[in-house]
């Protein structure tokens, strides 16, 4: 895809977003919080512990402990416990329009240790909040919203880890903000400058083209900013389709005025949606991706795309008398990703079924039985079976 095309290809969303923030701006609306909902539930600012009663600096985080046992064709693969997440987050109101929120994540025991998010909210109008630092992308409502306590499923859906790199934060700034058409329908948008994608998207992993090898761009390697948004229409509370773009350079194509290489972009759009119906949810997301690779190396995939469909409905509220407060909930995910959308093979597809147990609304233990189908690029087939156990809780 050349650079013109890229940029047209992108300018109609954009637009559109920017034209949303221009409308929440200059228009008389609703405060942000008019109805009680916040921009995305369980968002790096929709915590438990944010809305505990108190003021002043907050402290909180969330746990998770794997138990999994994996096989591939007759063979124990996998049989280990992992301690697989536990994450501190910090808030601070500042003042009337200033806080701070910011998120440290320990994932295997510590062996790796990231800034998830680090961020600045300042309150320009009920409709416009500008916000910088280390940003979650919205790209996608799930990248914005994956604590393990919140999701029915232990694993997060394959595209978002294997084909966006959920979680996915970025270094940048911009705006998010809600207005209100009627006193049910919201419409939320968040728009940034951020970093982006390096070049790891094309030479980070052996595999061939892999979009989350390329993040972790913590200073932008081609002094060009990539742009990323979400515009989110939600008619009723329980009711949201988001749609959401991330587009920009990935490579270093030019030292002191030299052009040394083509310029080559990556954009990617997400479209995803929940709802709620008879007593039961349903939540998906598609993605596609675009990559500007050289010609010259055919191994190198030049579209992609996944998707995740969700359903899951909850039951037994206080079955149990010693724990009031306990729910059961079934859950059923169908998932793929496509590395090479042009070619036979190189993807993945998942069935996870699951049943979970909350004693109380923000723990869970959840046991889920796990089916991959994977084709290399080669289109061989290797199928593996998996029984994973886990426990999750805020605190």
């Amino acid at each position: 895809m050349t650079h013109s095309r890229a940029i047209h290809l992108v300018s109609r969303p954009l637009r559109f977003l920017l034209i949303g923030l221009a409308v929440a701006i200059f228009t008389t609306t609703a405060p942000i919080a008019a109805d009680g909902r916040p921009g995305i539930a369980g968002g790096i600012t929709d915590k438990p512990f944010i809305h505990a009663d108190g003021s002043g600096t907050r402290i909180g985080g969330y746990m998770e402990t794997h138990l999994r046992w994996e096989r591939e064709a007759g063979f124990t693969e996998e049989l280990t416990f992992e301690a697989k997440r536990f994450n501190l987050f910090a808030y601070a109101p500042i003042s009337d329009r200033l806080r701070m929120v910011a998120e440290l994540e320990f994932e295997e025991g510590g062996e790796e240790i990231v800034v998830e998010a680090a961020l600045m909210d300042f309150d320009l109008h009920p409709a416009a909040t500008f916000r910088m630092g280390m940003l979650l992308a919205p790209l996608g409502r799930f990248n914005l919203a994956h604590d393990s306590p919140a999701n029915e499923l232990t694993d997060r859906p394959l595209m978002s880890t294997d084909l966006i790199g959920t979680a996915l934060s970025e270094v940048g700034m911009g705006f998010h903000g809600s207005f209100y058409p009627t006193s049910a329908a919201r419409v939320a948008y968040e728009i940034y400058a951020v970093n982006g994608y390096n070049d790891g998207v094309l030479v980070g992993d052996a595999d061939g083209t892999r979009i989350p090898a390329g993040k972790g761009n913590l200073e932008d390697n081609n002094r060009r900013p990539s742009w990323t948004g979400r515009l989110a229409v939600s008619p009723k509370p329980a009711t949201e389709i988001g749609f959401s773009v991330h587009t920009g350079p990935i490579n270093d194509w030019e030292v002191e005025g030299l052009q040394i290489d083509a310029r080559r972009d990556l954009t990617l759009w997400v479209v995803d949606v929940q709802a709620e119906l008879a007593g039961f949810r349903a939540e998906g997301e598609f993605a596609s991706a675009s990559i500007d690779a050289p010609a010259t190396q055919p191994l190198l995939a030049s579209a992609q795309s996944g998707y995740y469909a969700q359903l899951s409905r909850t039951f037994g509220y206080g079955l149990l008398n010693a724990m009031p407060g306990s729910r059961f909930t079934a859950v059923a995910r169908l998932g793929n990703v496509d590395f090479d959308t042009d070619t036979d093979g190189d993807h993945q597809t998942r069935l996870t079924l699951g049943l979970n147990f909350r004693p109380v609304p923000d723990s869970v233990f959840k046991l889920d039985y796990q089916y991959n189908w994977a084709r290399d690029g080669f289109n061989n087939e290797t199928t593996t079976a998996g029984i994973l156990f886990s426990a999750a809780t805020y605190f």
